[in-house]
């Protein structure tokens, strides 16, 4: 299956945030056709980084460094929002926790991924939030359900790391219309992450495809994974794969690992 290449390369705004406790937000909006990026950095608490090209293009973006230094550990709390829409284009998002109280939360270095790639159109909500424990990704509120959505030949890749050897991801490779349900993602330390599952809220984690595609869900953790299908992988990896020539549908892919 065919499918374009996202230019990353785009013009991006940085924002460095240096004085303690002080509130920094960036707020965008972006309607039109073309390129679009945004680079965030939250002094160094946390980075992120979007980028959207393609013949139509909108959206909104909304970046908090808090400045708050909670219990004095001296990580700043980051909170992120964006919701965006694309035609024969792409989106790519990603969102690194720099910052951790690592006497008690372990190392930094916890990333949320995901890309869009399509020759339809494209459609990517997200909400994450890091502070000095952990990232997470809480959509819970912001928006329910459908957060990636596809149409059209697309490939779709969406990922939440913990360290070296310890996360979990999704990639799609359809012809069709895809929605993914993605509540919530977490990690922390170098080693704790959970997929789909349910961080505070209830757990929505389901994929649905109309279409012929591809389709690879996969986790590998250091010490265990556990399911919400009731597979446990003690160390190791875990994949489901599925080639379909007009459907596929997950109910709950929910996971947490470590």
């Amino acid at each position: 299956m065919k499918t374009k290449i996202l230019i990353t390369s785009i013009m991006s705004l940085l924002m460095v945030v240096t004085p303690a406790f002080a509130v920094t937000t960036v707020d965008s909006a972006w309607n039109g056709a073309g390129l679009f990026g945004m680079t965030f950095t939250s002094g160094d608490d946390a980075h992120s980084t979007f980028s959207i090209s393609g013949s139509e293009i909108s959206g909104q973006y909304h970046a908090i460094d808090s400045g708050d230094n909670p219990h004095g550990y001296n990580v700043d709390t980051t909170d992120l929002t964006i919701k965006s829409h694309v035609t024969n284009g792409g989106i790519l998002y990603s969102f690194v926790r720099d910052g951790s109280y690592s006497p008690m939360y372990g190392v930094a270095g916890q990333e949320s991924y995901t890309l869009i790639d399509t020759l339809g159109t494209g459609d990517f909500a997200w909400h994450s939030t890091s502070n000095y424990a952990s990232l997470s990704n809480s959509n819970y509120g912001w928006q329910n359900n459908n957060q990636i959505m596809a149409t059209g030949e697309h490939y779709i890749s969406h990922y939440i790391s913990a360290g070296s050897n310890n996360g979990a991801g999704m990639q799609v490779n359809a012809d069709g219309t895809t929605q993914i349900s993605d509540m919530c993602d977490g990690a922390s330390s170098d080693s704790s992450f959970s997929f789909g599952k349910g961080c505070g809220c209830y757990t929505n984690a389901n994929v649905n495809i109309v279409g012929s595609g591809e389709f690879d869900l996969t986790a590998i953790a250091e010490n265990h994974i556990v399911t919400d299908t009731g597979i446990t992988v003690d160390g190791g990896s875990y994949n489901v794969h599925s080639l379909f020539s007009s459907g596929f549908h997950f109910s709950n892919y929910a996971l947490t690992g470590s």
